[in-house]
């Protein structure tokens, strides 16, 4: 029951990480239209998170790696509250830049922080299980937590997206501290660590796969609400339901996850759903007139992405577990590598080829995804 609570806890901070750095693509046109930028100038917020990001991810792990995890991850909450009260009162596009790049250094202390607890605390045969289950955390905040920013920002206004987040976060916080043991805590990773976990062929290009495969789906994601407004013409009332069901294929991969893994195995389900990924995105650009398949190819688009997430980790577990901690901590950095180079891209390929492409352009990516994690598996 102890173990079940932590994960419940585990997963609900994740869940905030993911509503900080994702819920500001349902606020693209409000953000907009308040502070007088451009959409792709909203879409480079995603970007400023995520190379924040990356950058402190496995610095923070490497200079605190060795402290109570349950406080880690509580103190990175309490972090993101605080950013996204900032992000709430901010008067110019340069305060809310700002409070993005805090924001991020809260979520990179209590992201790895949190994937590495979840694997320590389980045996290798759980793994899996326990970091879907705290991975579900952030599926959950695509579900939920995009499409209800939408709504909040476009019935009362952006700021109160951020203002909910914060409390929320603030709520969880010491909900970490109560259902974790307090002793749970990693090792400081050196600096010698870090560079054999870099020299490591297989390690490093499963590493490669996480980021490609998520700037994948922001070259198209970071622009989503625009692509269906401005380029599918969806009414702006049909936004939220359209990213709910977005985010309701991301449950349903998460949910598979296990299962399909424990069946298939790690190294098979991450081609699976690269595969599945990059014929969803290849039917999006296709299917324009048929606004009922975009749905459905979304659905698929968002469960191979969230599915692909558990066992990437596990694959980087099972390679290194004496430096679980370093290398969850550079996975998370990956994530957010590709979630800035596909915002920066998908910004880039707006303004050059306007919308229509990006999802053409996610497919390549997806592909060369594939291609690099087919080549971490020759050893």
């Amino acid at each position: 029951m102890r173990l079940r609570f932590a994960l419940i806890a585990l997963a609900a901070a994740y869940f905030f990480i993911g509503a900080t750095s994702l819920s500001i693509i349902g606020l693209v046109p409000e953000m907009s239209a308040d502070l007088g930028v451009t959409p792709a100038s909203i879409a480079s917020l995603v970007t400023i998170f995520a190379l924040v990001y990356a950058v402190a991810a496995p610095g923070l792990q490497a200079a605190l790696g060795g402290f109570s995890r349950a406080k880690l991850v509580s103190a990175g909450l309490v972090l993101v509250a605080l950013s996204c009260f900032g992000s709430a009162m901010a008067g110019d596009y340069a305060t809310v830049a700002a409070s993005r790049a805090t924001m991020a250094l809260g979520a990179a202390l209590a992201g790895p922080t949190a994937s590495a607890a979840a694997a320590s605390m389980v045996p290798p045969e759980r793994r899996a299980q326990a970091l879907a289950t705290v991975f579900a955390g952030l599926t959950l905040s695509t579900v939920f937590g995009v499409p209800l920013a939408s709504f909040l920002g476009q019935t009362f206004g952006w700021r109160s997206a951020w203002v909910a987040i914060g409390l929320a976060a603030l709520l969880v916080a010491p909900l970490v501290l109560l259902a974790m043991d307090r002793t749970n805590r990693g090792t400081k990773a050196s600096v010698a660590a870090l560079i054999a976990v870099m020299r490591d062929r297989a390690l490093a290009l499963t590493i490669a796969t996480t980021a490609l495969q998520i700037c994948a789906q922001f070259i198209t994601y970071a622009l989503l609400t625009i692509w269906l407004l401005d380029h599918l013409g969806t009414p702006v009332s049909l936004v939220p339901v359209a990213l709910l069901v977005f985010g309701i294929g991301g449950v349903v991969g998460n949910a598979l996850a296990t299962p399909i893994e424990r069946r298939l195995g790690p190294e098979t389900t991450v081609r699976l759903c690269l595969i599945v990924l990059a014929l969803a995105l290849l039917g999006l650009w296709f299917s324009t007139p048929w606004p009922a398949l975009i749905l459905v190819l979304a659905f698929l688009w968002s469960a191979s992405g969230l599915m692909i997430m558990a066992p990437l980790q596990s694959r980087l577990v099972r390679l290194a577990p004496e430096a679980v901690n370093l290398s969850m901590a550079m996975n998370a950095s990956a994530i957010y590598v590709g979630m800035s180079a596909g915002a920066a891209l998908s910004g880039v390929f707006f303004t050059q080829f306007g919308l229509a492409n990006l999802p053409l352009i996610s497919v390549i990516a997806a592909v060369l995804a594939l291609l690099v994690f087919q080549a971490s598996l020759v050893r």
